[in-house]
């Protein structure tokens, strides 16, 4: 009988390790087969697992050939047939052993040979056997996993003689790169087996030069094999099949991401836009273990030699929308802090602010085109992630500006920076004024609900009192008076004064006015006229009744998210000590009082009647 107990730590391992030392100094952490769900930048694991999973050998093949008269003499024929031990060794490219870099098990120590178990008289065993390989760091290497094939009798076995049964009669091999560049797939590879009669007299260029598997449905003969390796080491019919993973932070099996990582071995232009074109397709699961070596090589392909006009930014913008996209996806969203701590420690390219903001404009250039369209909404979902590496990159070039110019200069170049920037936001505001094609109103809704996410960046750059006139001007853009589109637009009203715009004492009156003068046109009675068109259904004026009544609960909400702000302000001791900032309190808090008779007059009944319609 077995007794096994269990206790369950939680935290980091090496805090739970500290603190329980007693009981946890000995023991060995496992790593998970997969990655965590959050991989930080300085976080290193590079593995491949490799499972020796099953065989075929064929009695009528190699098992004659296996024999010999010995064995025969011996009748020891039944002992040996089939009984076969599979040795793994990782060799490099002239054939020689690597150091040890083979575990069979946590804490176990690291090996230069495994073997597997032997089935007694099995044609057809499966092992189940998992060995990690920990790959090197310095670069794309040239090994490969070696095989070796002997035959295992009792009978020898239990004499202690080494003479036949360690003589290979097949190996097998698979290259870690095959090409050269992207790791070996990940799952299972049915392995070719060449007869080790001669195996002294084979170069490792004579076997790495044939083919290591077959390929799914395909039959050993009818692989072909180069002429000097079948004259000396022919295939067998048998097979072994390995399933491997691989857990890297360092390799991937992606070739269109390992272009991407190491693009300044492109030479070719062409060759870079494919690249790029391509990388949105590349899985999302192999981009997040690479966020940090990813956006490198994105800001790197930026400001390179490659893009000295432009003329592939907005391809890298689309690239980078990508990422962040991933990052944001709730599959993945435990990656945001990684992104954030790229964005404040790791990210390092000053001109990327223009090169972003003239991406964003070729967009904003033909919005209602089917090209470009996909590719904005694509944006304004991440517009809070690609205005804080805008403002980043100005925090870098300003630092970079003020060591290498004077102060004069320097501050030419902010006032050129805060031009271009009021023109890019101006951009959107063309965009939200724009009324054809219908399909537009998709792009205006959302940029009405993320355009609040930006407000934080952009306090880094324009002051609170401008930063209130450019919220004005974006939502004044909007001319489309009734619909869907309405309530994002009081939804984005309310996201304002909950924010820290309205919390701003300097801001706090512009904001309010504005926010009034907003609300009016949506804070009355229902008019048929002004919210149906002549001939709608009744279905349709249903439905509009219902978004008068959803603008209306909005802007009761805004009311009193205000109000409230502005009672809690009344009481504060700063506000009290200065009489002008209290006299301009509670003029707010006037102003915004006129709304009630309103409310009281036209909304209380119409709301009644609604309901009792209902």
């Amino acid at each position: 009988m077995i007794a096994v107990s269990i206790k369950v730590f939680r935290g980091q391992a090496e805090t739970i390790i500290r603190e329980n030392s007693s009981l946890l100094q000995d023991a060995s952490i496992t790593l998970g087969l997969n990655f965590p769900d959050v991989v930080f930048p300085g976080d290193l694991r590079n593995e491949m697992y490799i499972k020796l999973w099953s065989a075929d050998f064929s009695p009528s093949g190699n098992a004659q050939a296996r024999r010999s008269v010995a064995n025969f003499a011996r009748g020891a024929v039944n002992s040996i047939h089939n009984n076969v031990q599979v040795t793994i060794e990782v060799r490099d490219q002239d054939g020689r052993p690597v150091p040890p870099t083979l575990s069979a098990g946590s804490g176990e120590p690291l090996t230069a040979y495994f073997h597997s178990m032997v089935f007694q008289r099995n044609n057809q065993p499966t092992f189940g056997e998992l060995v990690k390989l920990s790959l090197p760091l310095g670069g794309i290497t040239r090994w490969h996993v070696f095989f070796t094939f002997r035959n295992r009798g009792r009978d020898k076995a239990a004499r202690g003689s080494t003479e036949t049964s360690d003589r290979p009669f097949a190996f097998a091999f698979v290259p870690l790169f095959p090409d050269g560049r992207a790791a070996l797939e990940d799952g299972p590879h049915t392995l070719l087996l060449y007869r080790a009669d001669r195996l002294g007299q084979i170069t490792p260029d004579m076997y790495l030069a044939g083919p290591s598997w077959v390929s799914p449905g395909q039959k050993p003969d009818q692989v072909f094999i180069p002429p000097d390796l079948q004259k000396i080491a022919p295939v067998m019919k048998d097979t072994l099949t390995i399933r491997n993973s691989l857990c890297s932070t360092k390799y991937t099996q992606n070739p269109v991401l390992l272009s991407l990582l190491y693009w300044e071995q492109i030479t070719d232009e062409e060759e870079l836009k494919t690249v790029l074109g391509k990388f949105t397709f590349v899985g999302e699961v192999e981009i997040v273990k690479f966020l940090g070596d990813i956006f490198n090589s994105l800001f790197g392909i930026m400001v390179s030699t490659h893009n000295q006009s432009g003329e592939i930014d907005l391809l890298i913008f689309n690239a980078l929308v990508t990422v962040l996209r991933i990052v944001q996806d709730r599959r993945f969203n435990n990656f945001q802090p990684v992104l954030d701590v790229y964005i404040e420690s790791h990210f390092n390219c000053p001109p990327a602010s223009s090169h972003m903001m003239r991406s964003m404009n070729l967009l904003l250039a033909n919005p209602t085109s089917p090209d470009t369209a996909s590719s904005l909404r694509a944006s304004l979902t991440v517009w809070d992630y690609v205005f804080k590496f805008i403002t980043r990159s100005r925090e870098l070039q300003k630092v970079k500006e003020l060591g290498i110019a004077g102060g004069a200069t320097a501050e030419h170049l902010e006032s050129t920076f805060r031009r271009d920037l009021r023109a890019h936001l101006g951009e959107f505001n063309k965009m939200l004024s724009t009324t054809t094609p219908p399909s537009i109103i998709g792009t205006q809704t959302m940029a009405l609900q993320n355009f609040t996410s930006i407000l934080p960046e952009l306090a880094k750059i324009f002051p609170v009192t401008e930063l209130v006139s450019h919220v004005r001007t974006f939502a004044n853009a909007i001319v489309i008076g009734k619909g869907k589109i309405v309530v994002w637009k009081l939804i984005m009203f309310l996201q304002v004064v909950r924010g820290f715009l309205f919390d701003t004492p300097s801001s706090r009156s512009l904001l309010l006015e504005a926010v009034v003068i907003w609300i009016k046109p949506h804070f009355g009675r229902f008019d048929e006229y002004v919210q149906t068109n002549p001939g709608d259904s009744e279905a349709t004026k249903d439905a509009a009744r219902i978004n008068w009544l959803e603008n209306i609960r909005l802007c009761v909400t805004i009311i009193a998210v205000m109000l409230d702000k502005l009672c809690t302000s009344l009481v504060q001791p700063g506000i009290l000590a200065d009489k002008g900032l209290l006299r301009k309190e509670q003029d707010n808090v006037d102003y915004l009082l006129s709304l009630l008779p309103r409310f009281v007059l036209h909304i209380l009944p119409c709301r009644a009647v609604a309901y009792s319609n209902i």
